[in-house]
C-alpha cells in the first residue's frame, strides 16, 4: 500500500515461537495505520542466529525509509531466552519456553511455596520459566551457565540495538523472579536467590512508557538507520496484539491465537488466590494503567498439526480444512479433550491427556471439526472462569492471530460456544504491528487502533449444557488415550 510522504513510520518486530516478523508500519495523516511492507521468517533455533536475522530484517524492511522512521518497537513470546557470555555473545541454543524440566519446578515450590511465589510474582510455578531453565542446566553443569547472565529474546534484539539488554514489564513478569505484588516493582533477590542468581544477571525493566534506548552508532551504520533512533520494548506479544486492536479497558478481552491459545482480559483488580488456583497469570498491561488475567492452551496450534497428521494420516490438509468448515454450523456431538501435555487452565492438571469423548466421527471433516470444537469449549470454559473471577466483560471478543485465527471452522464453532461474538482484527502481523504502534506512541503521541472486521455470525449465548458437558469430561479422573 502506498503510503503519503509525510506520514511517520515505525519498525515493528515481533519474536514468535514458530516464527518471527519484521514489518514498517506507516500512520497517515487519517490516523490509519498501514502495513507497508514486511517480512517472516522462521524463528531460527540460537541466540545468535536469532539476533543476526532480526538485523538483517530490519535493515531489508527499513531499506529507503530511514528519513521517516521514527523509532522501533519490539514484541515477543514469554519464557523464552539465551545465556550471554561475558563477551556480550549468546551461548548456543535459545531456551524455549515449550522446553523444561518439572522437577526444577518442583524445587522451587519447595523451597519459597506455590501460593508465596504467586503472589509475589502472580506466575504460576511452571517448568517453562528462566529461573527453572537455570536449575535445571545448574543441575547438569551446563558450561553456558560460566559467568552468563540470561536475556529473553526481547532483550537479545534490544541489546542488539541498542548496547544494552533491555526488557519491559510485561515480559519481566513471566520470569517468576519480578515482583509485582504492590512492592517496588523490580527483579528479586530473595527469588533470584532460589536458583543462585542476582539481580545483574537479568536485563534492565523499562518503565512503562519509556523507550529502551537509542540506536547505536554501530547498529546505525550495520542497518543504515539515524543513529540515536529510540528502541521501545513494546512487550509480551498477546498483550501487544491486545492493545493494537483496542483492548485496553477493564472488561475487554482478547483471543489471541498461534502456537499457544491465550485468553487475554484486563482488568482493574484481580483476586489472586483465585487466579491461581485456575492457573491463569497477572501482569500489568502494558500501557501501564491496568493489570490483565492470561489464560490459555499451550499447544491449541499444535494440536491442530497433531490432528492433521496423526487423527488424519494420508488426508491433504487443505481438504480436511475446508470439509470442517461444512461441519462447522453441525449439532456438536463429540469434541476432543485438546490437552497434548497436561492443562494449564482451568483447574491445572499436568495428568489431562487427549480423549475423544464420546468418539471420533469417521469422516475426516467431521472428525476435525470434532478437534475444534474441543479447542473451542475449552475456550468458553476459560472465559467463564475469568468472568467467575472479575466480573462480567464486554460482549465482544477480539480475535488475534494468523492462519489459525483465520480458520473458518474453528473460529464458527468458538462464535457457538462462547457468549458474545467475535471481532476478528481486519490487519496481518498483528503483534509487529503492535509494537510498531506502541513504538511510535511513546516516541511521538500517536495514538491509534487497528480496525476490527464485521463477525461473521451473530452474538450468541453460548451453550451452557454443552460447556458443562465438556467440563464434566475435562475433570474426570481417568486419562484416557484418543
Amino acid at each position: 500500500m502506498t503510503v503519503p510522504a509525510s506520514s511517520a513510520a515505525a519498525l515493528g518486530v515481533d519474536v514468535g515461537t514458530t516464527n518471527t516478523k519484521v514489518v514498517l508500519a506507516a500512520f497517515g495523516g487519517d490516523g490509519v495505520v498501514h502495513e507497508q511492507r514486511g517480512r517472516t521468517m522462521p524463528t531460527p533455533a540460537t541466540g545468535a542466529e536469532l539476533r543476526d536475522a532480526v538485523l538483517a530484517a530490519i535493515a531489508e524492511v527499513a531499506e529507503g525509509q530511514r528519513d521517516r522512521i521514527v523509532g522501533i518497537g519490539i514484541a515477543s513470546m514469554a519464557e523464552t531466552g539465551a545465556l550471554i557470555g561475558p563477551d556480550g555473545e549468546p551461548r548456543g541454543s535459545l531456551l524455549r519456553w515449550t522446553r523444561g524440566d518439572t522437577r526444577a519446578a518442583d524445587r522451587l515450590v519447595v523451597a519459597a511455596g506455590a501460593p508465596e511465589l504467586y503472589a509475589a510474582t502472580g506466575v504460576p510455578v511452571a517448568a517453562k520459566s528462566p529461573l527453572a531453565h537455570w536449575l535445571t542446566l545448574a543441575d547438569e553443569d551446563d558450561p553456558r551457565l560460566h559467568g552468563a547472565r540470561w536475556s529473553g529474546v526481547d532483550a537479545l534484539v534490544a541489546e542488539a540495538l541498542t548496547g544494552e539488554a533491555v526488557t519491559d514489564r510485561t515480559l519481566a513478569a513471566r520470569t517468576m523472579a519480578y515482583r509485582i505484588d504492590g512492592t517496588a516493582e523490580s527483579f528479586d533477590p530473595d527469588l533470584l536467590a532460589l536458583a543462585g542468581l542476582t539481580p545483574d544477571r537479568f536485563p534492565r525493566v523499562s518503565p512503562p512508557g519509556d523507550a529502551a534506548g537509542a540506536l547505536s552508532a554501530h547498529a546505525a551504520a550495520a542497518l543504515d538507520l539515524p543513529a540515536g533512533l529510540p528502541v521501545v520494548v513494546a512487550g509480551h506479544d498477546h498483550a501487544v496484539g491486545a492493545w493494537a486492536a483496542g483492548v485496553r479497558e477493564p472488561g475487554q478481552a482478547a483471543d489471541s491465537v498461534g502456537t499457544a491459545e491465550a485468553l487475554y482480559r484486563v482488568a482493574a483488580d484481580i483476586p489472586r488466590e483465585e487466579a491461581r488456583r485456575q492457573g491463569m497469570s497477572i501482569a500489568p498491561s502494558v500501557d501501564g494503567r491496568h493489570r490483565s488475567l492470561l489464560a490459555g492452551n499451550p499447544t491449541a496450534g499444535a494440536l491442530v498439526e497433531w490432528a492433521l497428521r496423526e487423527l488424519l494420516p494420508g488426508v491433504e490438509p487443505t481438504a480436511a480444512l475446508r470439509s470442517a468448515e461444512a461441519h462447522a454450523g453441525r449439532p456438536i456431538e463429540a469434541f476432543l479433550l485438546p490437552y497434548l501435555r497436561g492443562r494449564q487452565s482451568p483447574l491445572p492438571d499436568p495428568g489431562a491427556r487427549v480423549r475423544a469423548v464420546p468418539a471420533l466421527p469417521a469422516e475426516p471433516g467431521a472428525a476435525l471439526a470434532a478437534v475444534f470444537a474441543g479447542l473451542a469449549l475449552h475456550l468458553a470454559w476459560l472465559d467463564a472462569e475469568q468472568t467467575r473471577i472479575l466480573g462480567p466483560r464486554h460482549p465482544d471478543v477480539t480475535l488475534l492471530g494468523g492462519a489459525a485465527a483465520a480458520n473458518g471452522a474453528w473460529a464458527r464453532i468458538k462464535n457457538r460456544v462462547l457468549p458474545g461474538r467475535l471481532r476478528p482484527v481486519a490487519a496481518g502481523e498483528v503483534v509487529a504491528v503492535g509494537a510498531a504502534m506502541l513504538a511510535a506512541h511513546r516516541i511521538t503521541g500517536i495514538t491509534t487502533t487497528l480496525p476490527l472486521g464485521s463477525p461473521e455470525d451473530a452474538a450468541t449465548t453460548g451453550d451452557p449444557a454443552l460447556l458443562e458437558r465438556f467440563v464434566a469430561a475435562a475433570t474426570h479422573h481417568e486419562k484416557e488415550p484418543a
